[in-house]
């Protein structure tokens, strides 16, 4: 079986530049390599489970509630920059075609967003990177930290 790119990631002390923002009970957040939609999180699932109804209920719920705090603190670091100047809408995506870990990408969607109403990945891989120093990554990962509660 070839490595899982998500385990490597998950079973790793953070580094510096890693983006990493929180270590969860059943999830660790990190700030999306991904940055066309500025604040955009995964959640990595701590072990390799490939799908979510493989998980017991209960644990089901936990990765959900994460999901959501992960949501809220978003909203809190962005309250106004969201569609007129309300916070930020999410878009939350389970998907697993292309890495089968459980992951959620919590992707917050701003007023700035040049299609709001379709899939981020249907975007210029460009624009989907978005352009983010280093220095802004590191202090947008800092913010959401900051923002969990």
């Amino acid at each position: 079986m070839a490595r899982c790119p998500l385990c490597d990631i998950a079973s790793r002390s953070p580094a510096p530049d890693s983006g990493h923002i929180a270590a969860l009970d059943q999830c660790l957040v990190v700030l999306g390599d991904n940055q066309g939609c500025p604040g955009w999180c995964v959640l990595i699932l701590r072990e390799h489970v490939e799908h979510m109804d493989l998980l017991g209920v209960p644990r089901q719920r936990a990765v959900f509630g994460e999901v959501a705090r992960v949501a809220a603190a978003i909203r809190r670091v962005f309250p106004t920059s969201g569609a007129g100047g309300g916070p930020v809408r999410i878009n939350y995506e389970c998907l697993g075609n292309q890495v089968p870990h459980v992951h959620w990408h919590v992707i917050p969607r701003h007023a700035d967003d040049p299609e709001p109403r379709n899939a981020v990945w249907g975007w210029e891989p460009q624009r989907l990177r978005g352009d983010l120093s280093p220095d802004q990554r590191r202090d947008l990962a800092r913010r959401i930290a900051g923002a969990m509660t």
